[in-house]
């Protein structure tokens, strides 16, 4: 469902960033790509382990080299897992470490025709503005998929919608308990010195609405989608609004 609106034309890396539902998203479309095809998880900041429970090979060291080889070498004896996670090693307890953002390019594409980057952290928040040093983005990605949770629309603005709230204020100008509206959301998500910041000319941006759980959240996530549409700051293909937790997805194109 979710791969076909997002549609990725293969081999590609992906960077996923913001906040609302990006795990949750990167689990799915492990699900839905891998039946076709090897798909590879991983983070350039740092991420919970995932269970394993799902058929996901975890691999983890702090040598890249080795994190590499140890890729190649589940590739060449034909594992039948399509799914995989790399990471470093943990910084705490249970917290991985991501990988250098020149990872991907080490990879070859054919072995691991879809990857999938984490590339910034919100701390479960459905709306976030990243710090100066974040996100991190993998080198070479073809596409950006923005990911914002609806719930954080028409709340008070402030650190409990918000991740990152005093930058967010400064940068955005907000008033603190101001709606957060859907063109203020959007204002947010597609700052220029947001989870975007580091986009280039080439690279295709889809950003995700989550937590459009039911029919009657749709007019709110269209709303939303069309003011995402409407930025002066970045070229947005389209945008997937759905539900990870329900299975639900929609496109809707400018």
């Amino acid at each position: 469902m979710f791969a076909e609106h997002f549609a990725f034309s293969l081999p590609a890396s992906i960077n996923l960033v913001g906040g609302g539902g990006k795990t949750g998203l990167i689990l799915e479309l492990l699900s839905e790509y891998a039946p076709a095809t090897r798909v590879l998880y991983t983070t350039t900041t740092r991420m919970h382990p995932p269970h394993p429970s799902d058929g996901l090979v975890i691999l983890s060291s702090d040598h890249e080299d080795l994190l590499q080889l140890l890729l190649e070498r589940a590739v060449a004896c034909e594992c039948r897992e399509r799914k995989f996670v790399a990471t470093r090693l943990q910084c705490a307890p249970g917290l991985l470490r991501g990988v250098g953002p020149a990872f991907a390019a080490r990879l070859d594409a054919c072995a691991f025709p879809l990857i999938l980057n984490e590339a910034d952290g919100a701390r479960s928040m459905s709306l976030k503005m990243p710090r100066d040093n974040e996100p991190v983005l993998m080198r070479g990605a073809g596409y950006l998929v923005p990911v914002i949770g609806l719930d954080c629309l028409n709340r008070p603005a402030g650190p409990d919608c918000l991740f990152r709230w005093e930058i967010a204020r400064e940068r955005c100008g907000l008033k603190p308990g101001e709606t957060l509206t859907p063109d203020l959301a959007a204002a947010v998500l597609l700052h220029p010195m947001g989870v975007c910041r580091d986009w280039r000319p080439g690279m295709r941006i889809i950003p995700f609405i989550n937590k459009a759980d039911t029919a009657a959240e749709d007019a709110p996530a269209h709303d939303l989608a069309q003011a995402l549409l409407r930025n002066a700051h970045f070229p947005i293909e389209r945008v997937v609004i759905g539900s990870v937790q329900q299975h639900r997805a929609a496109s809707l194109y400018p």
